[in-house]
């Protein structure tokens, strides 16, 4: 069944392990202090043990009356275990050296190590001594030693609080493996002391004083590893988010780059860019785009200017696109007076502020329905004086002109229907292009079989007139039609014209330059 509540409640207040992977780091983030203060507590065992040992070992070899040597008795057990334990110290000390000087021994567990040396020595301490161990073989103490051997239990309690204290406070172990010095030492020398014979009655008190020393000790440990555990916490945290923040940043530096470039690119292929915001309203928008979509863009929801089908293509396609990964597709925009095939080329910056999206549009082709509808119900007589063939179309042909064009040179960039000027406005590339157009049906050019169809079979034509008109003498008082100007088109106009010949505007939206 499950423990009783307040046995894990114990148990967590004891297990402060981390899962294993966070475990694994803590202990190696421990591994460098370990080493410093593992030397230098083995250090001064060393040092104390010296201290301890080697006066007794001269005065008993020394001894007249049985020396140390005559036979293998207690005090050669307990000079030899001394030895051992000296070699063992020794031997922590110089790699320990080793490993903090030459940087050798990386991969070692310094943590196991140092535990088995101090258990070790802690339970050498408690056996090994001049009290216990001649008691452990038979032997009487008192009679044993050229010094009086009673009250060495004292002193060896001494010892071991001195070393458990300098562990717990110096030496970084974790609380999982620290129980293991400590029993190492306590229960061997509560067992010798509960079993044989000690030099003081009160038994009782040395026992307690060894019990609540080492309590006192195992809890000051437990606690300052809490803390440190908790530092160490934070610490680690604060760096996951820095790094975080360093590969967002690096994220953000490369969608923005990437981003720009998506825009020289979008900014050199399309005619048109415009920006929206997270609502796919337009944002900041210029003169140029106002003239394009004939009307003042700022706040405009872009799906207004879509055609009813494109609309919902349109929706899927913003809420399908990745931050800096382009996306495209035709759409029609419907405007005042144009209708536009464009190819559309939408880009989600990826960015909170505004604006969110880029749109970028490259003009396809170009329907003047709307002009051949006025043209449509002119009266006789001013259809006649503006002729069917200036449309360039025959009437059993459809009445929206398309154009369609390759060249980057032609494009709807300026169409300044509102000019206030009565100078007269450079005529755009695409308006007389529309003119030459309207010409070819008048013109029989024979059918070129490695042209693709009859329409840029007469366009290729174009150019041997233009040769033709080029090797022509210069006319000095060559001008342009001085009826006005059309302010869509920018077409000049005769004055006997009720209408543009070009676009079909009425006379009244000419600008008069006379």
């Amino acid at each position: 069944g499950e423990r009783p509540q307040i046995v894990q409640n114990l148990m967590s207040e004891l297990d402060l392990r981390f899962n294993p992977d966070q475990e694994r780091k803590y202990k190696q983030g421990l591994q460098e202090n370990l080493v410093v203060g593992g030397l230098a507590c083995i250090g001064c065992a060393t040092a104390a043990v010296l201290f301890a040992v080697v006066p007794t070992f001269v005065r008993e070899v020394g001894r007249e009356e049985k020396p140390l040597g005559t036979s293998f008795d207690a005090r050669a057990w307990v000079f030899l275990v001394w030895a051992l334990n000296l070699l063992l110290m020794s031997s922590y000390i110089l790699l320990s050296s080793i490993r903090l000087c030459r940087g050798r021994f990386q991969s070692w567990n310094w943590e196991a190590f140092f535990v088995g040396v101090v258990s070790i020595v802690l339970f050498s301490l408690a056996v090994a001594n001049f009290w216990h161990l001649p008691c452990i073989v038979g032997e009487d103490p008192v009679g044993l030693w050229i010094h009086d051997a009673r009250g060495s239990d004292i002193f060896v309690l001494l010892g071991m609080d001195g070393i458990l204290t300098m562990v717990t406070m110096y030496v970084p172990i974790r609380s999982s493996v620290l129980w293991i010095p400590f029993v190492c030492a306590v229960v061997p020398f509560f067992v010798n002391t509960i079993v044989f014979k000690s030099s003081f009655s009160d038994v009782h008190m040395i026992l307690g004083a060894l019990l609540g020393l080492s309590a006192f000790a195992y809890h000051g440990a437990l606690r300052k590893e809490k803390t440190h555990r908790q530092k160490w916490t934070f610490e680690h945290m604060v760096e996951e988010a820095e790094e975080v923040m360093r590969e967002q940043d690096n994220t953000i530096q490369e969608t923005t780059a990437q981003v720009k470039g998506l825009r020289v690119v979008a900014e050199a292929l399309c005619d048109v860019i415009v920006k929206l915001d997270s609502k796919k309203c337009v944002y900041g928008a210029n003169p140029r785009q106002d003239a394009f979509f004939e009307t003042k863009l700022e706040g405009r929801c872009f799906e207004d200017f879509l055609s009813e089908q494109d609309r919902s293509r349109f929706g899927k396609l913003m809420s399908s696109i990745q931050v800096g990964f382009p996306a495209c597709m035709p759409v029609t925009i419907q405007k005042k007076h144009l209708t536009s095939e464009v190819h559309l080329l939408a880009v989600d910056t990826g960015i909170s502020r505004e604006p969110r999206y880029l749109i970028g549009m490259r003009i396809e082709a170009e329907h003047f329905s709307a002009v051949e509808e006025e043209v449509g119900r002119m009266p006789s007589g001013e259809s006649a004086a503006v002729g069917s063939s200036s449309l360039g179309v025959s009437r059993s042909q459809p009445k929206a002109v398309k154009v369609d064009f390759e060249d980057d040179d032609i494009s709807c960039k300026t169409y300044p229907r509102l000019a206030t000027t009565n100078i007269p406005l450079t005529t755009p590339a695409r308006s007389r292009a529309l003119c030459i157009k309207k010409l070819l049906p008048r013109w029989q050019v024979p059918r070129d079989m490695n042209s693709c169809c009859q329409y840029h079979t007469a366009v290729d034509s174009v150019v041997e007139a233009l040769e033709l008109l080029a090797t022509t003498s210069c006319e000095p008082l060559f001008q342009t039609f001085g009826g006005g100007q059309c302010r869509r088109c920018l077409c000049m106009c005769n004055r006997e014209q009720r209408r543009c010949a070009v676009c079909g505007f009425a006379l009244e939206e000419i600008s008069d330059l006379s």
